[in-house]
């Protein structure tokens, strides 16, 4: 297995593309619910291929990632060659800015003294997949560009 297998969550989430996956082994309804009864190793290899599947979709295309604690976070725009980063710190400040409020408070308070600010670019040091998997594997969240963008917006 190259990546980790999903969640229960995630694999329920993702039941209609799984039964595709499925349907594309030639696997129905009825062989599936069998195979789930007598063999838990075939359920095993099939739910780790199809995990492998969607995480190398997933990381091959454009993403962002964020890893946010009270006082800081970091965001990451994923493109295909280069990664940018904005980081954000807040210092003496009761703020915690992983909370709707605590967002909205930074965007007003973006030029307070407390708010410090960091962007960086680079291109990956090696295989995309394998680094942006890493950032994951280490607590990095997959997110939309809503933050990004709006920091950015600000940065401009």
């Amino acid at each position: 297995m190259e990546y980790h297998r999903l969640s229960k969550e995630q694999l329920e989430e993702l039941h209609q593309e799984f039964a595709k996956y499925l349907a594309a082994l030639s696997i129905d309804r009825k062989q599936w619910e069998e195979i789930k009864a007598n063999d838990p190793q075939t359920v095993d290899l099939h739910l780790d291929q199809f995990s492998d599947l969607v995480w190398g979709d997933v990381l091959s295309k454009d993403l962002y990632l964020e890893h946010l604690s009270p006082n800081h976070f970091f965001i990451f725009e994923c493109l295909e060659k280069t990664m940018n980063l904005i980081a954000v710190k807040i210092t003496n400040v009761e703020q915690d800015i992983t909370t709707p409020e605590g967002w909205q408070w930074l965007l007003h308070h973006i030029h307070d003294e407390s708010v410090t600010f960091y962007r960086s670019s680079k291109d990956y040091d090696h295989d995309r997949k394998e680094e942006l998997y890493g950032m994951i594997i280490k607590g990095a969240q997959i997110s939309s560009d809503k933050r990004f963008k709006s920091i950015l917006e600000f940065l401009a």
